[in-house]
């Protein structure tokens, strides 16, 4: 009869045989795919350009979103004081424009720092200096009328907390102006510059 012990399975004096080729591959193979039908085809690759934010234009950039926080914080909530309806619609187009400016300016601001102007590229029927050169001409025009439309607003009121605020953000606003203004004479020079094959 057989005891506990020797029902063991595998015994203790089994031998495992040696791993077999069938087992699979050794631990040091190394698998290479290539699924690329074009082979030496460009590949796009998207680089930080911190150093535009050193020139003059990446700086005029920042200081736009600088002023542009600053006017919408002076000119925020754009519900009028309490029971007063005066000034609303002259703070809601001031809001307006600083923050669809301000949007954009950072969209452009992320366009030079992944620098895809030299990415994108293609038969477009515009060149993206004059699309940004456009925007910033606009970009004033709109901050001018702005800056107006919440003085006139808010201008006769002053000395009151909600009115001196948006005096502010007007005041403000007349600075966001000027920066854009430089900023459309910067790259109107860069435009005039550019070749007209390459404009």
């Amino acid at each position: 009869m057989m005891h506990d012990q020797d029902k063991r399975y595998p015994p203790p004096d089994y031998v495992h045989p040696p791993p077999s080729m069938i087992s699979g591959p050794p631990p040091s193979t190394t698998v290479t795919l290539n699924t690329d039908p074009t082979p030496g085809a460009h590949v796009t690759e998207i680089h930080l350009d911190i150093g535009y934010f050193k020139t003059f234009p990446g700086i005029l950039k920042l200081i736009q979103m600088i002023f542009g926080i600053i006017c919408m914080a002076c000119s925020s909530p754009a519900r009028g004081e309490r029971g007063s309806r005066h000034g609303i619609g002259h703070n809601h187009w001031f809001l307006f424009v600083v923050v669809t400016c301000f949007i954009i300016t950072l969209l452009w601001s992320f366009f030079y720092f992944l620098q895809m102007r030299n990415t994108i590229r293609g038969n477009m029927p515009f060149s993206w200096l004059k699309v940004e050169l456009y925007y910033t001409i606009l970009a004033t025009i709109l901050y001018f009328i702005a800056f107006i439309v919440i003085l006139a607003g808010f201008g006769g009121c002053a000395g009151r907390s909600g009115c001196d605020a948006r005096i502010a953000a007007g005041a403000f606003g007349i600075f966001n102006t000027i920066a854009y203004g430089l900023g459309a004479y910067i790259l109107k020079n860069d435009y005039d510059a550019t070749p007209p094959e390459l404009q």
